[in-house]
């Protein structure tokens, strides 16, 4: 039975993804690097802010990583105002959370701005338990982020939903044991089904409720299946 559903951040409940591609790039270009040479799908991935810099700048200190840091907030937050929520997420939070489904946040990004964007959006009394990047050790793909979200929900993992938008996030969600719905733009589902999510969706169906609780229901051995007729859909 369905207890809970935990949700990502950008790109699941914050439009949030071209925000944050507008400052890597004005970053990186700022550095030196060509704005041809920046990998979209990388930015994409879910790795953490750390990594993406070393990818890109080579070995860095923590100094200049955190200098770095600071100077990509800014620039992501010079265009802020413009941030709105995915379509229909108000919507699911508010059906979820009348059934009496415990609801979560479990994002890579730092307290503050997940705390603030809760409070743009209005909807940061739908969540019992908010979990950021500062909570953790060990950045998605490791599980710590959804495991510690459950607990704090105090719900066992097997009667969670995940939905990522990340390979990393999805990664995360199958490693604590919990089911995970891809919910990305069309052209991502593939990459998401590939990393182990158990469905894929580019919007949520009307009745959000009873999709989420047959998605845990479900039985395992037609996992197979079921994601190969989503891929073909997909395609079409």
């Amino acid at each position: 039975m369905l207890k809970a559903v935990i949700f990502d951040l950008d790109g699941v409940i914050a439009d949030s993804h071209p925000i944050h591609e507008a400052a890597w790039k004005a970053l990186l270009t700022e550095q030196g690097i060509d704005p041809a040479a920046i990998d979209v799908d990388f930015l994409y991935a879910g790795h953490p802010r750390r990594e993406i810099l070393i990818h890109y700048l080579g070995a860095l200190s923590d100094p200049l990583i955190e200098r770095l840091g600071r100077r990509k907030d800014e620039l992501y937050f010079r265009a802020a105002e413009k941030l709105a929520p995915k379509p229909g997420i108000p919507r699911v939070l508010c059906e979820l959370q009348a059934a009496g489904i415990a609801l979560a946040v479990a994002t890579s990004a730092g307290r503050i701005r997940t705390e603030e964007t809760l409070a743009k959006f209005a909807i940061s009394h739908r969540f019992s338990a908010v979990v950021s990047g500062n909570d953790v050790r060990a950045a998605k793909p490791a599980p710590d982020i959804f495991l510690l979200a459950a607990s704090k929900l105090r719900v066992m993992c097997e009667k969670v939903v995940v939905v990522e938008d990340s390979v990393a996030g999805v990664q995360a969600a199958r490693a604590a044991g919990m089911r995970c719905l891809g919910y990305a733009p069309p052209e991502r589902l593939s990459t998401l089904l590939q990393a182990g999510a158990d469905e894929v969706i580019a919007e949520f169906p009307p009745d959000a409720l009873q999709y989420l609780r047959r998605l845990l229901e479900r039985d395992p051995q037609t996992k197979a299946s079921r994601r190969a007729g989503i891929a073909v859909r997909q395609r079409d």
